[in-house]
């Protein structure tokens, strides 16, 4: 079971010190959160990013994805500009009714692109370590709540689905040349399996994109796991682990420790490896991203990798 972690969950950690937690709970993955004010962020020179790589290389950590804020759904300040056929430049283009997207009209594009590179580079090491590819996490963030309807879609979150598969298509020849796969997360405005599967409808067959299921999300917006699993069977990379106890009225939830709240964790996990089984993959990931960011008051990230690793043995 290779174990991985966000760093979301070491909140002003160094990298020295977010090493040193891996090694203590016998993680060898990262989820590195990318953002201003952390150690890797997109205004990192290439000297910082090959020394982020070389530590991480020598430590036998791989990067199992950097967590961007990308939000590939999210409104265009301006109408988007039509642009010519896709090409292996990644520079735009998605094809059928998907409008085009070029990054110098597109700030959310530039993002994207920008996070595809930043990647790779701190991926460098991972080919040697014979873990993982380079990936990009990315949100849907469409800004608008989550259709739970069950109705016809809305002009406007049919407009969303459109607009973050043409993203995602425009930076697929980029990525390709990278070696970076794209990371759709379940998450705010597409929660769901059933929501992500109508973005991934438009996108490219041959476009390297994925998706990550974090499981809180579906399940508290009441999709059976075993339904989106079925969902999510093509194009799964790897599951987010988490737990909580959902509130007395809506969809929130108060978070747990692993094993201390209500989402079925085992039955989780049995359904994503055997959709990686399917694909191949013997052993696949199992990654936690602990909130501590978030809420100062969960216990550090540590604890949260003990308790999985009970929940999981």
């Amino acid at each position: 079971m290779p174990l991985a972690f966000s760093t979301l969950g070491c909140p002003g950690d160094s990298l020295a010190e977010v090493i040193a937690t891996a090694h203590d709970s016998g993680a060898t993955g990262l989820e590195l959160r990318a953002a201003e004010g952390q150690f890797v962020h997109s205004s990192m020179t290439a000297a910082e990013r090959a020394e982020v790589s070389r530590q991480l290389t020598s430590a036998g950590l791989s990067v199992l994805a950097l967590a961007s804020y990308v939000k590939v759904c999210a409104p265009l300040p301006e109408p988007p500009v039509a642009a010519a056929p896709t090409d292996d430049d990644g520079a735009a283009a998605s094809r059928g009714t998907v409008a085009a997207f070029a990054p110098a009209q597109d700030p959310v594009l530039a993002e994207l692109l920008a996070a595809v590179d930043l990647a790779a580079d701190l991926s460098a090491g991972n080919g040697s370590l014979g873990q993982t590819s380079p990936a990009v996490r990315v949100f849907p963030g469409a800004g608008l709540e989550a259709d739970l309807s069950g109705e016809e879609l809305s002009v406007e979150m049919a407009a969303a689905d459109l607009r973050g598969a043409a993203r995602l298509n425009a930076a697929a020849g980029h990525a390709r040349k990278r070696g970076v796969t794209l990371l759709l997360e379940t998450h705010d405005s597409h929660p769901r399996g059933q929501d992500i599967a109508r973005i991934l409808a438009h996108v490219d067959a041959d476009a390297p994109v994925k998706v990550i299921w974090d499981f809180m999300h579906p399940w508290r917006h009441d999709e059976a796991p075993g339904r989106t699993a079925e969902l999510l069977a093509e194009s799964l990379a790897y599951p987010q682990f988490k737990d909580g106890v959902r509130n007395a009225e809506g969809n929130t939830v108060t978070l747990t420790l692993p094993g201390e709240g209500a989402l079925p964790l085992v039955e989780m996990q049995a359904l994503a490896t055997g959709i990686a089984n399917a694909h191949g993959i013997a052993d696949p990931w199992v990654s936690l991203e602990w909130e501590r960011t978030w809420h100062p008051e969960l216990p550090p990230v540590a604890a949260a990798l003990a308790a999985l690793k009970d929940v999981l043995a």
